[in-house]
């Protein structure tokens, strides 16, 4: 994935190992290549923890691992050798993708779905489709991201893929919730539930509970949105999947939020973040960073919300996003300029109140 050896400029194996031994190693997040495989460089940190208490076990590295984005050396498989291969780009693309970087990941998802087409790998298009999709709803791009998705829907269905068919119906149902369709989503959302629960993928069935939550949060039916939320939470933590894990603590952080609950909403944002942080998800923390300072800012603690603002304002501006950036720029403003205050008001130029959660892809 990162197409480099480790410490090119040392010839020695006992000079590698001493400085590994002696910590001489890069930061993941800070090195050019190794930020594409975060989540793996984290998961290697903690098997190298001091105490083998704190070490992960073997069902959990496999169960990481297998969340990761990978693909098998295909060596002699294409005419340039040199080329990477159609899947090889997918892969690479969704490692973009979960870090946040949407407009990497489209070019790379681009150059894929042309070598798959050229190929005639059908399979592969579908998928590839359903990535562009995904890639262009978190840049809230919807019409395009409708686009796509009704393009997968097509394949998949003559195709007879019925998982395929259920991932395009639950992000589908992102697009209408997105463009405030509340009834088309939750169509959406339980016809696909309906099919990942006939075939028994857990996944899906907690990624269509979480969505259905978002949509009666929207009604402020804010009891049954909870209740989607926990169960599919229970899910994620079962099947070991923190990406859906930190996406419910959100939700639920708002919620508690919208109750007054600010020690749980607090406690809640932390963990998301913690969990985006330890799995290279740069969209998330700056997610988890605006929650934060609008729960600080709700409670007139501004001197703790700006810097949370900032930050965040920070991520949005790597990935990309000008309009978050942009946003969390004129909450850095005002709460600078009024300071600490139980009476401060929530309005900040150019918004009318307070926004809701940050979409998460």
């Amino acid at each position: 994935m990162t197409n480099k050896v480790p410490f090119p400029e040392l010839n020695s194996e006992g000079a590698i190992v001493l400085k590994v031994v002696e910590g001489q190693v890069p930061v993941a997040r800070e090195d050019t290549q190794l930020s594409q495989v975060v989540r793996l460089c984290s998961l290697m940190t903690d098997c190298w923890a001091f105490d083998p208490q704190n070490r992960p076990n073997i069902s959990r590295c496999r169960t990481e691992v297998n969340w990761m984005p990978s693909i098998p050396p295909l060596k002699g498989k294409t005419s340039d050798p040199s080329a990477p291969s159609a899947e090889l780009l997918v892969e690479m693309g969704r490692i973009h993708h979960s870090q946040g970087n949407f407009k990497e990941a489209i070019s790379v998802f681009q150059q894929a779905l042309s070598a798959a087409t050229s190929s005639g790998d059908r399979r592969l298009c579908e998928g590839v489709l359903l990535d562009l999709g995904r890639a262009y709803y978190c840049m809230e791009n919807h019409t395009k991201a409708e686009q796509y998705f009704i393009e997968a829907q097509d394949i998949f269905t003559q195709i007879g893929h019925d998982e395929g068919q259920a991932e395009v119906l639950r992000w589908l149902a992102k697009v209408y919730d997105a463009q405030s369709k509340l009834t088309q989503a939750e169509e959406s959302y339980t016809r696909g539930r309906n099919i990942f629960s006939r075939i028994g993928d857990d996944r899906g069935q907690a990624d269509t509970l979480h969505g259905l939550g978002n949509v009666f949060s929207k009604r402020s039916q804010y009891p049954e949105a909870e209740e989607f939320y926990n169960q599919a939470r229970e899910i994620y933590a079962r099947i070991e999947h923190p990406h859906g894990r930190a996406n419910t603590l959100r939700q639920l952080g708002w919620l508690c939020q919208k109750r007054s609950e600010y020690i749980k909403a607090e406690e809640l944002f932390n963990q998301a973040l913690d969990i985006y942080s330890r799995i290279g998800d740069n969209l998330g923390r700056a997610n988890a960073k605006y929650d934060l300072g609008h729960l600080y800012r709700v409670q007139g603690l501004n001197t703790k919300a700006a810097p949370l603002f900032a930050e965040a304002s920070g991520l949005y501006s790597q990935i990309g996003d000008s309009k978050w950036e942009k946003i969390c720029s004129r909450w850095v403003d005002v709460v600078s300029k009024e300071g600490d205050s139980l009476s401060t008001s929530l309005a900040v130029p150019g918004n009318d109140d307070v926004p809701s959660p940050v979409p998460q892809q």
